[in-house]
């Protein structure tokens, strides 16, 4: 278990790592995410489209705006996630092994989902927000800007509007965030005792001997890990789209729906290449900007540091 007063610090740092990280890895796929949205939710004008055609129709009619549009709510949204989510995988996983620096991959399944669905629910209104954004073109009536949204949303729905979604997304947080801590953390000491191997080691001892992964070897992990989370998450991400975008209320519902009308490849499934394509770097860029952001706030140490103390 935490020493009393490591909580506070451990929680804070935390935080400002997974929230830099959120940002820079949401940031490089931000074009990529407004197409998997449009996709994923069957709008008229890109049912038939690919994602280079989508791509091509959105530069042609709005710019290299139109492929950033929602983003800055993305920004806002995505820190405090990040942070919520990172901080309470540490948290959690620590609490789950009473301090042992070698968690089980239950433990961190666990602790993943957990720090997953506190950063869904915190920020919930705001990846609707960003979604509607996305969905609508800025001469969309009502929705041209972040004041006009909240304001057509509320005068629609009520502040149930603003959670419009939030179940299915929970269930697709669970596996998709608990995965991808899990295999990423799997990775990585795999990678690790490969490393060891070749360098003739025998003892891999303190969990903090990991973070010496480079950051190739971090990218890697990192994507792979998204890219096998996602894998198994998808089909209740697009349910949770079309239902933030007004397509029903209820989850079976939905997903009887888009199975019954659009099928597997093209409707639970829609949107997933470009999904592994935006996944892979962003999930690469996140884990890795926060295992860099956790060595320089001395994080990945703080449980050697404890029990060398002992």
């Amino acid at each position: 278990m935490l020493e009393k007063g490591q909580t506070g610090p451990l929680v804070v740092k935390s935080i400002v790592a997974g929230g830099v990280a959120g940002i820079a890895g949401k940031s490089i796929v931000a074009p990529l995410d407004r197409v998997k949205i449009l996709l994923q939710t069957q709008k008229a004008e890109f049912t038939h489209c690919g994602v280079t055609s989508t791509l091509i129709y959105i530069l042609k009619n709005e710019g290299i705006v139109g492929l950033f549009r929602g983003n800055f709510v993305q920004m806002v949204r995505i820190f405090p996630y990040g942070g919520i989510q990172f901080s309470m995988y540490e948290v959690i996983k620590r609490t789950l092994t009473k301090g042992d620096c070698h968690s089980s991959h239950l433990s961190k399944f666990i602790a993943g989902s957990l720090g997953g669905v506190c950063g869904v629910t915190a920020t919930y209104p705001l990846d609707i927000l960003r979604a509607r954004l996305a969905f609508y073109s800025k001469d969309a009536s009502g929705y041209k800007n972040l004041n006009k949204a909240i304001h057509t949303i509320y005068k629609e729905q009520g502040t149930k509007g603003f959670y419009r979604g939030w179940f299915p997304s929970v269930l697709a947080i669970i596996p998709q965030s608990g995965l991808s801590f899990c295999f990423f953390e799997l990775l990585k000491s795999i990678f690790i005792w490969k490393l060891q191997i070749m360098r003739r080691k025998t003892n891999c001892v303190a969990e903090s001997d990991c973070y010496k992964l480079s950051t190739t070897g971090r990218l890697i992990s990192g994507g792979l890990a998204g890219a096998m989370a996602q894998s198994v998450s998808y089909p209740l991400d697009v349910v949770r789209r079309r239902m933030q975008m007004g397509d029903g209320t209820r989850f079976i519902a939905v997903l009887k729906d888009t199975y019954t009308n659009h099928g597997i490849r093209k409707g639970l499934f829609r949107g997933l290449s470009v999904n592994y394509v935006r996944t892979v770097p962003m999930n690469a860029v996140s884990f890795c900007v926060y295992e860099t952001c956790k060595q320089v706030f001395g994080i990945s140490t703080s449980l050697k540091t404890k029990q060398s103390q002992k």
